[in-house]
């Protein structure tokens, strides 16, 4: 039940202020410690952010937490305070919210995914007042930030029981209002691998026919992404050469095939696409001998854009053509089809 200010004047020299949420950061002996004077939450403005005020005992702090099994506190001589019977839920392999469940979830709606991703991570099952609520209050998971929805999915996608728990986060509703994501994960749990977040969005992605614009992407995120999906488009169609894999890059091939295993459309192997990369006479215009420089002597160009068409067009010669690789092949390669 300390203030702030008091904990600032312990440690005048070894603290930091997050005065939002009325915590104080110790940092002692190599150590930073949380300190959080109790709480209560007086309103939810927008179904996520309470405004909060100081509470004067543990008890009303404890009311305001999520769920039973994260609202058990010790003191200082290891003794357990437990007042809302969180270690029996615990025992019972239980996720059960502090309270009526429909408050908790109106309240804050990232506590929906947070329930599924504690399920998902100690195989426990969901209370069943605690899953009613949370299919009766699923769409207002639309308030809750595209960052956070992508943290907490990111998580749960890979803890060690999501398999077991996704036709139960299906059958909830908690996606309704994110098409993309509904979608994505309903083929997932028809022939399920465990994908990561990128893996999982590339999915998506796929299945959309676009980059999805339902989570946060960064820049390279979305350029390694459609690297990834012109792989799986080639591959579905069974159109893969040498020209889609210049400038090959392994990860994207990676999730690529992971991908279409999930959709079961997966027609090639790495070991294949690896081989036919490695048979390529050169891997890029890098390997070219001759340089746009050259192009622009040879063709009277001055600075065209035409200098890449037909560093592309020698590209294309070598690996398509067998035009030799050296620098007068190359010309008179050009030079013919420029006269054609």
């Amino acid at each position: 039940n300390c203030l702030p200010e008091k904990i600032k004047d312990l440690f005048p020299d070894n603290y930091s202020l997050s005065a939002k949420f009325k915590t104080i950061t110790v940092m002692l002996d190599g150590f930073e410690y949380e300190v959080t004077t109790y709480r209560t939450d007086k309103h939810y403005s927008d179904h996520r952010h309470p405004e909060t005020k100081v509470a004067k005992t543990l008890r009303s702090d404890v009311r305001r937490r999520d769920f039973t099994c994260n609202a058990i506190c010790m003191d200082k001589n290891l003794r357990i305070i437990d007042y809302v019977d969180g270690q029996t839920d615990i025992k019972n392999k239980t996720i059960k919210t502090v309270g009526s469940p429909f408050r908790r979830f109106n309240e804050d709606a990232l506590r929906m995914l947070r329930a599924f991703r504690f399920a998902s991570r100690l195989n426990f099952k969901i209370d069943e007042q605690t899953y009613d609520a949370i299919k009766r209050n699923a769409n207002t998971i639309r308030f809750v930030s595209k960052e956070r929805i992508r943290q907490e999915l990111s998580k749960m996608l890979l803890e060690p029981y999501f398999k077991e728990m996704l036709p139960i986060v299906l059958d909830s509703g908690l996606f309704k209002t994110m098409p993309d994501m509904l979608k994505g994960l309903k083929v997932l749990n028809a022939n399920f691998v465990k994908l990561d977040i990128i893996e999982f969005l590339t999915l998506v992605s796929y299945l959309k026919g676009s980059i999805t614009d339902e989570l946060i992407l960064s820049r390279k995120e979305i350029k390694f992404i459609e690297q990834s999906l012109i792989y799986i488009k080639k591959m579905v169609s069974r159109s893969i050469n040498g020209s889609n894999l210049l400038d090959f890059d392994s990860e994207a091939l990676d999730v690529a095939i992971k991908v279409l295993s999930v959709i079961g459309q997966c027609y090639y192997t790495k070991e294949q696409l690896v081989e036919l990369y490695n048979s390529l006479p050169i891997k890029s215009d890098k390997d070219l001998k001759i340089t746009g420089t050259d192009v622009k002597k040879a063709m009277n160009l001055g600075d065209s854009p035409l200098v890449k068409v037909y560093i592309e067009k020698a590209l294309y010669g070598v690996l398509f053509h067998g035009i030799p690789n050296n620098k007068s092949a190359l010309v008179k390669y050009l030079k013919e089809g420029n006269n054609e």
